[in-house]
């Protein structure tokens, strides 16, 4: 598709008069550095979600569990873009970043509901229910938040809205009921 339209700009047969504004090369050391600097970002939010996560629960068991999903969710994301050959843009990257930091997210609400000690009547099923009540609407919420972007600005944002859909549907259906059996066991013991 990219070397389609390549070759209608190059050759001029659009069906309207083409002007040039502004023409962007990015070197290949600029690319590389782009890399680099995405990958050590990545390793700073790592190690910043991290430490919050240890400072509130105060397990290293637990900070390991949400990572691990965390970690999970992300490449059964990207296995799925593999899957259907979607190629990862800019926006589909940030796409991936705004689902992981709503995965998190959930699973705080996840650790939260179940670490309530002061409601002891309330049982664990009880309690994942209300965890999943929260996600499920936030999961909702997002999702018709996407859709507008799928087609916004000639599809720009496509990637965006759908490895953002893919990585919540992802977190929801697997990643989440599997994270709230793990902690459930996790704080049990504790």
């Amino acid at each position: 598709a990219m070397n389609k339209l390549q070759t209608v700009l190059i050759s001029g047969s659009l069906p309207l008069k083409l002007e040039i504004i502004k023409l962007d090369t990015i070197s290949p050391a600029l690319g590389e550095e782009f890399v680099e600097n995405s990958l050590l970002a990545g390793l700073l939010a790592l190690i910043g979600v991290s430490a919050v996560l240890l400072i509130r629960y105060r397990s290293l068991k637990i900070v390991t569990t949400v990572l691990i999903t965390s970690l999970s969710e992300l490449l059964m994301t990207l296995g799925f873009a593999a899957l259907i050959r979607w190629n990862l843009d800019l926006a589909s990257i940030a796409g991936l970043i705004a689902a992981m930091g709503t995965g998190v997210d959930d699973q705080i609400v996840i650790l939260d509901e179940l670490g309530k000690g002061e409601e002891k009547f309330i049982n664990w099923k009880d309690r994942i229910k209300r965890a999943f009540g929260v996600i499920i609407a936030s999961y909702l919420t997002l999702t018709a938040a996407m859709l507008p972007l799928w087609n916004a600005g000639a599809g720009l944002l496509r990637g965006f809205a759908v490895t953002t859909i893919v990585g919540i549907t992802v977190g929801v259906l697997i990643t989440r009921p599997a994270f709230a059996s793990i902690v459930e066991r996790i704080i049990k013991k504790e």
